[in-house]
């Protein structure tokens, strides 16, 4: 599976029966004859094999490469292609680019699915994803739905994960896009409670082992930024320090002190164009739940605080975890208004009806069928904009919603 792919680097995820003799090579496609050898980042064991990150590194930037993971007895393990991002700044206007953000996943095993229900189903929505080009994929859902007796389970988790590697369906999607994964009660812990407190260090350093995501700061967390064109992309981790508890000094929170640090010290430094901000929590929903960052009161309005005396320009915001897609306008006192974009599930069992009642919701959003989320940056250097379009699982628009590069702006 592709990983995170930069303007010079590249990295990809495997699963090898023997990764004692792993030999990556990729080849720029308009000189195949070229042979640039791939290294081994990390290498996992597990009960199936093993899995691990290799890396490519010293590429062209604005190029496309085809690749060949084989074991020692030249056996192919994986293969695929990606595209290295352009180095643009001082030489061209930022390009267009789009990418996809897909909810809930859910590959069915009735030996651990609840009895009588098909959870999961409408897999032909990896090749619509596919199909509509994006340049690279953000899996806000996480690879595959845990059930409830996979919890704390080592084995289990990275077997889930490992179900949707091995999907056909997935296959091409997963080979030919950069994928980035994003930390999920779904695929991580498998409950919303605190239940899983005690296993939440073993579970992040499961979910890094299977996702070739960028490095990040945040030693507490699974956080991590995306750099491309004039966007970036913060993806936050709201499990690893997530506390329902409410007692004497003890306050609900989701995503600690040190994550939101280190959220706030980005944003202020970043000269992105665009800031979106990535969590598996709502944020501009005000409907108070513990599914929500509102139940989080003080991070919340550390963060809100933030935003609008330091007057961030360009913040975005998608939210996961729920299991109904909607577009969320949040009206603010003295700044402009944060739009929030929530997928609906990707091949999980969506809600037939939505009875949160988010009064910042966009009339005709509510997404109550399998669907995924399709983000477009494009326009001229000074007039960009952000389009959200939500597609069902053959590829037809359901929902749009454009916003304007001025509409992000701060106003003395």
């Amino acid at each position: 599976m592709v990983g995170d792919v930069a303007k010079r680097s590249a990295k990809i995820w495997f699963a090898s029966d023997d990764a004692s003799e792993i030999t990556a090579v990729c080849s720029p496609k308009n000189s195949p004859e070229t042979k640039i050898v791939g290294h081994c980042e990390s290498i996992c064991q597990n009960s199936a094999g093993n899995i691990g990150i290799l890396s490519f590194e010293n590429l062209d930037a604005g190029t496309e490469y085809s690749y060949v993971i084989t074991e020692k007895d030249s056996t192919e393990v994986s293969g695929g292609s990606f595209k290295t991002q352009a180095d643009f700044e001082d030489r061209t206007p930022p390009p267009d680019f789009t990418f996809a953000v897909l909810g809930a996943n859910h590959i069915n095993d009735a030996k651990y699915d609840p009895p009588f229900r098909t959870p999961g189903g409408e897999y032909e929505i990896f090749e619509a994803v596919r199909k509509s080009n994006p340049d690279f994929v953000i899996w806000t859902g996480g690879a595959n739905n845990l059930r409830k007796a996979d919890i704390g389970a080592r084995g289990a988790i990275i077997s889930r994960t490992l179900d949707l590697r091995k999907l056909p369906e997935a296959e091409k999607l997963l080979n030919t896009r950069a994928n980035y994964g994003v930390a999920s009660l779904s695929s991580m812990a498998g409950t919303n409670d605190d239940s899983f407190s005690s296993s939440t260090a073993n579970s992040r350093e499961i979910f890094n082992s299977l996702w070739a995501n960028p490095r990040g700061k945040d030693k507490t967390s699974a956080s991590y930024a995306i750099r491309y064109s004039d966007a970036e992309i913060f993806v936050l981790d709201d499990v690893s320090n997530r506390s329902n508890l409410d007692y004497g000094n003890a306050k609900p929170k989701f995503l600690g002190e040190s994550q939101l640090n280190w959220l706030i010290g980005a944003l202020s430094s970043s000269r992105a164009k665009f800031k979106i901000i990535v969590m598996n929590t709502p944020i501009a929903n005000p409907v108070k739940s513990s599914e929500n960052f509102t139940n989080a009161v003080e991070e919340r309005k550390a963060l809100m605080d933030f935003l609008v005396a330091k007057k961030i320009t360009g913040v975005l915001l998608i939210a996961g975890n729920k299991p109904y897609g909607e577009y969320t306008r949040m009206v603010r006192a003295g700044a402009y208004p944060l739009f929030e974009a929530s997928p609906a599930p990707l091949t999980a069992r969506p809600s037939e009806e939505i009875k949160e009642m988010n009064y910042f919701r966009v009339p005709s959003s509510s997404i109550t069928k399998r669907a995924f989320l399709q983000v477009k940056v494009d326009g001229a250097e000074n007039a960009r904009a952000v389009t959200f379009t939500y597609f069902d699982s053959k590829g037809e628009p359901i929902f749009t919603s454009t916003v304007k590069e001025n509409e992000l702006q701060v106003f003395d």
